[in-house]
């Protein structure tokens, strides 16, 4: 298809480009919604419900010590939404020790006015760990490996 413009210039080479990035785009939303299953290692929590949360922390304990927390927003600041899946590409798996993972949300950007969940234990993990943030504002343990 040669779309010819006042003047006689070709414009499929502009659209080649337009139909390259829609193309691009569509597959870069395709891997960011991947779970830490699906690429085989890391940390992923999936939005049960559209809860207005625009600031999320994983929190990472050791033996009830603290000791990693990760700070995840959205790109053009909106609030994450339901069946939204935000991938940590991280591996704080421990052998022998008690690991147990906890979220801190806020509704505000700058996490003010942030709550946490109960802590979640990933002890048996080695590779990956799959959760969901339900509705109730409770972290549940989906799948792990």
């Amino acid at each position: 298809m040669v779309i010819i413009l006042k003047g006689g210039r070709i414009l499929k080479t502009k659209l080649r480009m337009v139909v390259l990035v829609i193309l691009s785009l569509f597959i870069l939303a395709g891997c960011s919604a991947k779970s830490a299953e699906q690429h085989g290692s890391g940390i992923s929590i999936e939005m049960g419900e559209s809860l207005g949360i625009k600031h999320m922390t994983i929190i990472t304990y050791v033996d009830g010590k603290e000791v990693f927390s990760e700070n995840v927003i959205n790109a053009d600041n909106s609030a994450f939404g339901k069946g939204e899946v935000i991938r940590f590409d991280v591996s704080p798996f421990s052998p022998n020790e008690k690991v147990e993972l906890a979220i801190s949300y806020s509704q505000n950007i700058n996490a003010t006015q942030s709550k946490t969940t109960p802590k979640i234990d990933i002890s048996k993990a080695n590779k990956w760990v799959n959760l969901m943030f339900s509705g109730d504002y409770q972290l549940n343990l989906m799948d792990m490996d």
